[in-house]
């Protein structure tokens, strides 16, 4: 069922970056008007499926697929993030929040052992940032 998820979220995106190149080829505008209308697609389409992933995160929350709290959802960069949480806990290093993508778990562990949180706290703390 996650595999048929995975296929629509590929299609879907394959499908808005076909029409965003389809848009560029045929678009009768300037540069300057052409640019501004890509960006403008382009932010929409972030914004659309930013919500259709949320969606599905949440479906999956709610059918106990994955654990509550468990989707992990950042606004703005992990520096931004680093330092909100370097401000509310001041104990914590750069060491102990290093991100390396892909290694989340090692992370999440780290700031488990550091704060006394189990990882839905940690999840839940950071997506609220």
């Amino acid at each position: 069922m996650n595999d048929d998820k995975g296929k629509i979220l590929l299609a879907t995106a394959a499908g808005l970056g076909l029409g965003i190149v389809t848009g560029i080829l045929l678009a009768p505008d300037n540069g300057l008007a052409t640019r501004n209308g890509l960006k403008k697609s382009l932010t929409k389409a972030g914004d659309d499926i930013e919500r259709t992933v949320k969606r599905w995160m949440d479906s999956l929350e709610k059918s106990d697929t994955t654990g509550a709290g468990s989707s992990l959802i950042m606004r703005g960069s992990w520096d931004d993030v680093k330092g909100q949480l370097k401000q509310n806990y001041a104990d914590l290093t750069d060491d102990d929040l290093t991100y390396v993508e892909g290694k989340e778990d090692e992370l999440f562990g780290r700031l488990q052992r550091k704060l006394g949180k189990t990882k839905d706290d940690i999840v839940r703390l950071i997506s609220d940032l």
